[in-house]
């Protein structure tokens, strides 16, 4: 399904199709979209395209250290209708082959702070990042889901019911086809932005 429109509030709607929130999976938020179609949809300014390249990158480099299974959920301001300061995630992970173990994992995460810690995140990337391991407890899995769907799927300030999108990380593919096209980021005399 293409992401659908902005409702009249300036937000993704929490469902569509005729059936209401009891309708086919495919019709409720989270919607699942390609990488490609968020940009090609919400990549229409310079800041949105910035923010939407730290956010490939991020992609790119979980891969790079092993998370290359799972999905995220992308929330907050980025997906109303306004000029937003950063991309909210929550990225659903499986630890990669080397780290299934508890302690592995620990020493995985410690070992990549850059990619997990919040405030780096927020200062390299732009994104507010939140993380679910998908290796975890069920019932842990299921109640921090809970939190975040109940927590981004309204809007701040009014509580206005709105939706999210859900793009999956294996498809590396779909990404370097999004990052085409973003293009490289504007330079400043003669410098890459970062």
């Amino acid at each position: 399904m293409p992401i659908p429109s902005f409702t009249i509030d300036g937000v993704l709607p929490p469902y569509v199709g005729s059936k209401g929130p009891g309708g086919a999976f495919e019709n409720l938020s989270p919607y699942e979209v390609s990488a490609l179609e968020v940009v090609s949809t919400l990549g229409t300014t310079q800041n949105r395209r910035d923010i939407l390249r730290r956010w490939l990158n991020h992609r790119s480099e979980l891969r790079s250290a092993g998370i290359s299974q799972g999905f995220q959920w992308l929330d907050g301001s980025f997906l109303e209708q306004k000029e937003p300061n950063d991309l909210d995630t929550v990225s659903f992970i499986y630890r990669p082959a080397t780290a299934l173990q508890l302690a592995d994992w620990n020493a995985f995460l410690g070992g990549n702070l850059a990619l997990f810690d919040r405030g780096q995140l927020k200062q390299k990337f732009r994104l507010d990042a939140l993380f679910i391991d998908l290796h975890g407890h069920p019932e842990t899995i299921v109640e921090v889901a809970r939190y975040y769907m109940g927590l981004f799927s309204h809007r701040r300030g009014d509580d206005l019911w709105k939706g999210m999108l859900k793009v999956r990380l294996e498809n590396a593919a779909d990404d370097t086809d999004a990052s085409a096209i973003l293009g490289p980021a504007p330079t400043v005399e003669g410098a890459v932005a970062s």
